[in-house]
């Protein structure tokens, strides 16, 4: 017994210096952690990951067009994981640091400086390879003609965000070089494959929808041919699809259609309605259709009393794109990027936020396409990537993301489930295009038919992004 006491101070004691230490350690892993979450990776290692070997150009992974892709688009995450394989727009945001800093950028303008003194461009003469390059040229410039901001960086924002301008223009007018030397004629561009007909065709997906298979994807062959969808568009604010035309800058034509079960002549006669109507907005919030469709903004509401839409109706999501051709001038192309197909199956009482809808995504698989196929792939709920329409500026890849704790997760997400966060509202208040939820300036008039006509183009040309890149493209 004397010696119980010694021995229960002892454990006492290295019960204490264990939990201490434990203590002092979780400190300085926090501490770490927290340091490291805006910390970009060693650019000398990402140099030395940069991963060159593809073949997405060419079956030669050491062809110059597989080397320039390589380095532009396949990027290594904070953790070594590589992305931008499969994607359709490259994984830049508002606070990427790739390519602008240290060692990997002297080895960017390095390779693109040999790419143009020798005369790399004409080593593929195929107008479609060509178009798909320039494409992600363009895209790449247009990142790169925003300003480099990071707001954790405070003396970035004393200094009105100027940092890495001068490496921007580097690349800038590196790229355009490339842009111009691969540029299309307006004939090429014209007589590139139509990739939705060609999907259409191989009918890998059916034509129509199944309500005994909601959550089977469908392609329409018919969104253009006026036979059943009416395209919408507006003469009254700038753009009908606003979010995601200023997510890809203009560099893509947006097309809103909806279609009505019982067909186009009953879809027109409901647009007419839907027109025809008054007030499309209230004051008095007991009258409301739909609280959210201001963002909790407040006054004016649309109307509950709006003509509704039938279930069933279908709205889509079309997008194309745009190319610049050989005499610098943006042009539409036949080129389907993306389709995003939504049906209304019930419609909840008035001042919901809600309803059953089935949400179909459709994307490029660019590597089909050079294949011959059409290459628009139906996307899955469990298909994963980035917000590159929403987003706001943090790069997921440079750092851990704030979304999970998952050390291997950078910020991916079900791009199928996103689609109901922006047109979760019952019916025709789902359509933002109708309320106008993202609009700048609204005009509490709703969108209108029109059809063959492209609202990008104009939009674009007003932009600074395209000035400066026309004033490298006629002065070098």
């Amino acid at each position: 017994m004397g010696h119980a006491f010694p021995v229960r101070v002892f454990r006492s004691s290295l019960v204490g210096l264990v939990v201490g230490v434990a203590i002092l350690l979780a400190v300085l892993l926090v501490a770490g952690y927290l340091r490291g979450q805006n910390k970009y990776p060693d650019p000398v290692a990402l140099a030395a990951a940069t991963p060159y070997q593809n073949t997405f150009f060419d079956p030669d992974p050491n062809h110059p067009w597989n080397q320039l892709y390589g380095m532009l688009f396949i990027r290594p995450a904070w953790n070594g994981k590589l992305y931008g394989q499969d994607e359709m727009d490259p994984l830049y945001w508002g606070t990427t640091r790739y390519l602008l800093d240290g060692p990997l950028h002297q080895k960017a303008l390095a390779a693109l400086d040999l790419f143009i003194q020798s005369g790399s461009a004409q080593r593929i003469k195929d107008p479609l390879k060509r178009a798909l390059l320039q494409r992600m040229l363009w895209a790449v410039f247009d990142r790169w003609s925003h300003r480099f901001f990071d707001p954790y960086d405070r003396d970035a924002i004393a200094r009105e965000n100027t940092t890495f301008a001068s490496e921007h223009r580097e690349l800038q007018i590196r790229l355009v070089k490339i842009m111009r030397s691969v540029a299309l004629t307006d004939e090429e561009i014209d007589a590139l494959p139509n990739n939705y007909n060609r999907e259409s065709a191989a009918k890998a997906y059916p034509p129509a929808f199944d309500p005994t298979h909601v959550d089977q994807p469908f392609l329409p062959a018919t969104f253009f041919s006026r036979a059943d969808w009416v395209e919408l568009g507006t003469d009254r604010y700038e753009q009908v699809a606003p979010v995601h035309v200023k997510a890809v800058s203009g560099r893509s034509d947006f097309h809103v259609l909806i279609s009505l079960p019982s067909g186009r002549s009953d879809t027109l006669a409901y647009l007419k309605r839907l027109h025809d109507f008054q007030p499309h907005w209230v004051y008095d919030q007991s009258k409301a259709g739909n609280f959210f469709d201001r963002g909790g903004e407040g006054p004016p509401w649309t109307n509950a009393d709006v003509p509704q839409v039938p279930p069933f109706t279908k709205f889509a999501l079309v997008r194309t794109a745009n190319l610049i051709n050989n005499k610098g001038e943006i042009r539409n192309s036949p080129l389907m990027e993306s389709v995003q197909i939504r049906v209304i199956r019930t419609i909840l009482p008035n001042h919901s936020s809600g309803g059953e809808q089935s949400f179909f995504l459709f994307t490029l698989d660019q590597r089909k396409l050079l294949q011959g196929e059409g290459g628009l792939v139906a996307r899955g709920k469990d298909d994963l990537g980035f917000d590159l329409v929403l987003e706001y500026g943090q790069d997921p890849l440079q750092k851990h993301s704030e979304r999970s704790r998952d050390p291997v997760y950078h910020g991916e997400f079900s791009r199928v489930s996103s689609c109901f966060s922006c047109h979760s509202a019952p019916g025709i208040f789902s359509m933002n295009s109708y309320i106008q939820f993202f609009q700048d300036r609204r005009t509490l008039v709703p969108p209108t038919l029109q059809e063959g006509t492209s609202e990008s183009l104009e939009w674009k040309q007003e932009q600074y992004n395209w000035g400066l890149l026309q004033a490298y493209w006629f002065t070098q």
